[in-house]
């Protein structure tokens, strides 16, 4: 994989913003018997793409240092876009940056406008783990559109839950959003989302969902999943030995990206 850091001014933040973007290598390997010309000519490409979100007290290098995307994604020729959003649940904050905004509308924007990946519904992919599984099913459930499918491993996905059950994070509701009011039956409620695509009758993007059975946030995941099955909605859903951690994150992300392309 070809790893590229890239820093710009993102004008949805006021501020510059640093991702990581990797892309397949041009080639398969070094002893490629292709010489600089052949690798390099009229290259057009059009990859398909990842959009993946880190969760809280993380950011984009966490899934660089603890799991092997780099390997997985090359697998399947795939480009990843790995943006940091610092702990704001992915949303345009009450008294901070409107990181929303930035991630489900600038970020594509931007990624698609520098680098050779594809801007169809059918190529386009988000998953994120705690945190950014909320996030990406956010993404994905707000712009049915623009994604073909969402991956959420050991997701936040219940967010008025996780924001106001006791003892179950650091963080109060009103570090996000203003009020209850704010969330439930809006753009930020995965199950009001959710049915709202369905009454309208749209295509949904497939979801995959993961969880270890010891995980604290295992719970929460039932719940969704149950409303889910509830409302008839499909799901691909997977769980397995493991509690809030890279070795289980590591173990199914690759499990969820060749899901993907099954």
């Amino acid at each position: 994989m070809i790893n590229i850091q890239c820093n710009f001014r993102a004008k949805s933040l006021y501020m510059p913003m640093t991702i990581n973007v990797l892309l397949p290598s041009f080639f398969e390997h070094a002893a490629t018997v292709e010489s600089l010309d052949d690798v390099y000519k009229d290259r057009q490409f059009s990859y398909k793409t990842l959009y993946l979100l880190h969760g809280g007290v993380e950011d984009a290098h966490s899934w660089l240092a603890y799991t092997n995307i780099e390997k997985y994604a090359d697998k399947h020729k795939l480009a990843v876009v790995l943006p940091s959003v610092g702990n704001s649940f992915y949303a345009n904050l009450v008294r901070g940056p409107a990181y929303w905004t930035f991630v489900s509308e600038e970020l594509p924007r931007f990624v698609q406008s520098v680098f050779p990946l594809s801007d169809k519904r059918e190529d386009n992919f988000v998953a994120g783990l705690s945190m950014g599984g909320y996030g990406a099913f956010k993404m994905a459930l707000n712009h049915p559109d623009r994604y073909a499918a969402a991956i959420s491993l050991s997701g936040a996905l219940d967010i008025l839950g996780v924001l106001t059950a006791p003892n179950m994070i650091q963080s109060k509701l009103e570090d996000y959003f203003e009020n209850l009011d704010a969330v439930q039956g809006t753009y930020n409620d995965l199950f009001y989302q959710a049915k709202k695509i369905k009454e309208a009758g749209f295509h949904f993007p497939r979801l995959y969902m993961a969880c270890g059975v010891d995980d604290f946030i295992y719970e929460v995941n039932q719940k969704y999943l149950k409303f889910l099955s509830d409302e008839k909605i499909p799901v691909t859903y997977e769980e397995g030995p493991g509690a809030h951690e890279w070795n289980f994150w590591d173990k199914y992300v690759e499990r969820a990206i060749d899901w993907l392309f099954q």
